[in-house]
């Protein structure tokens, strides 16, 4: 036998020893990654090197506290639903073991797993004010310096970042503020468990005007500004991957970015548009009528809409895919924000009375337009511009109220199975949700 056939058996007979060697080796967890999630409080992906039994891993895997959840997919990945209407009041241990196909049992692995979002606030601090963070233990911790004021905060939907505009006397500037942080821990690993905040980064090097801000679950960030030297609004987009472009849009108000991504709603003087983002095809659908952009609904493709009537009423709308608008609300109070669970089963109004500011009423709504539940706000005044945000995981509502005679306004948690005002000790201007990472 020569040289060369030499050399080729040897090259098959490794090849072989390989296949076997790959084909003995256990399975192993290569990627797990929390996520929201449309029916529950939150959802985790886990992807493995090899096909997975699903039905070992949910004999086998365990979570502390217990909490009732199923193990979703046929293949690779599989998911991990935590089952809807159940608060999550801390850390979740989580064991995560079971065997592939073949039977091969995989090396156990232990994790943390906090999917909870943390409270963000703006804060007084001396003459200026300044970003705060709620820690897991619940003190207030500074993200930013003091600037003279912080006009508008929005965090990057992936809990990469933070998103903000800052203005002294005659000026403003955006910025953004870098975070680590995880939802996520393996039993063991060193490093800290709370977010770690980078240096505050300048956006645009030009002092404007104004500056509307909006991201995704992606992480993606868009931007309406003006500068004194354009004389112009311009719209540019920050993809969580890739460079800054700018889209060339004529809107008519705030433009805000799908939370799925990929898309965009463009309010204009026909209606309320949806666009395509650059990358994929041109796409122009057109909501005509009156309406504004009120809040995303958890699943995709579901939103609230405030629509303004000739006569001076309001309504409020869900709209689904391929599905007119469906009215849940119509009257003559003014609504200030909204919020939204699943795919609209459950819906928060939060109203104010248009001859008396000072009557404000929560209520929540069915699919049917039902009022379930409605709660009085008369010993509280809502700060203007302060939206509503709805948190799955505790099950509670975030609002920025103000007490009578109080000179700074306070974020004020809202369990939804009591609608009970839970106000925080702490001045604030405005407070809203951090995603996890």
């Amino acid at each position: 036998m020569n040289t060369a056939a030499l050399l080729l058996a040897g090259g098959t007979l490794l090849a072989l020893m390989q296949q076997q060697w790959l084909l003995r080796r256990p399975p192993r967890l290569l990627e797990l990654q929390s996520s929201t999630a449309s029916s529950g409080p939150a959802a985790l992906s886990l992807r493995f090197s090899r096909p997975m039994n699903r039905a070992s891993l949910a004999k086998h895997s365990r979570l502390q506290p217990p909490l009732p959840h199923q193990w979703l997919g046929d293949d690779n990945p599989l998911r991990l639903l935590l089952a809807a209407n159940q608060p999550i009041n801390g850390a979740i241990a989580m064991l995560i073991r079971g065997a592939d196909r073949r039977g091969l049992a995989m090396q156990p692995q232990r994790w943390s797993w906090d999917p909870r979002p943390r409270l963000l606030a703006v804060v007084p601090s001396g003459n200026g004010e300044q970003l705060q963070l709620m820690q897991r233990n619940g003190t207030w911790r500074p993200l930013t310096p003091t600037v003279d004021r912080i006009t508008a905060v929005t965090p990057l939907g992936d809990g990469s970042g933070i998103a903000m505009a800052s203005r002294n006397n005659t000026s403003e500037q955006l910025w953004l503020l870098p975070l680590k942080q995880s939802a996520l821990r393996r039993e063991g690993e060193p490093g800290s468990a709370e977010v770690q905040a980078g240096s505050l980064q300048a956006l645009l090097p030009e002092p404007l005007i104004f500056a509307h801000l909006s991201s995704n679950q992606r992480g993606d960030l868009l931007v309406q500004w003006s500068a004194r030297t354009l004389g112009r609004s311009i719209t540019s987009f920050w993809p969580r991957q890739g460079n800054r472009q700018q889209l060339e849009l004529e809107a008519s108000g705030p433009m805000q970015l799908l939370p799925e991504g990929g898309a965009l709603v463009v309010p204009e003087l026909e209606g309320l548009s949806l666009r395509n983002l650059p990358g994929r095809p041109e796409r122009r659908q057109l909501l005509p009528g009156s309406r504004d952009l009120s809040s995303f609904c958890p699943v995709s493709g579901r939103a609230l809409l405030v629509r303004h009537w000739p006569d001076f009423r309001r309504s409020l709308e869900l709209v689904e895919p391929g599905q007119p608008p469906r009215q849940l609300w119509l009257g003559g109070d003014a609504v200030l924000s909204t919020a939204c669970d699943r795919g609209g089963e459950r819906v928060w109004l939060l109203l104010s009375h248009w001859r008396d500011a000072q009557r404000n009423r929560l209520l929540e709504i069915n699919r049917k337009g039902q009022i379930v539940h409605q709660k009085d706000l008369a010993d509280w005044q809502v700060e203007p511009g302060a939206p509503m945000a709805y948190d799955p995981t505790r099950q509670q509502l975030l609002l920025t109220l103000r007490q009578p005679g109080k000179q700074e306004p306070q974020p004020v948690l809202i369990p939804v199975a009591t609608l009970e005002l839970e106000p925080l000790a702490k001045a604030v201007r405005r407070a809203l949700w951090l995603p996890p990472g």
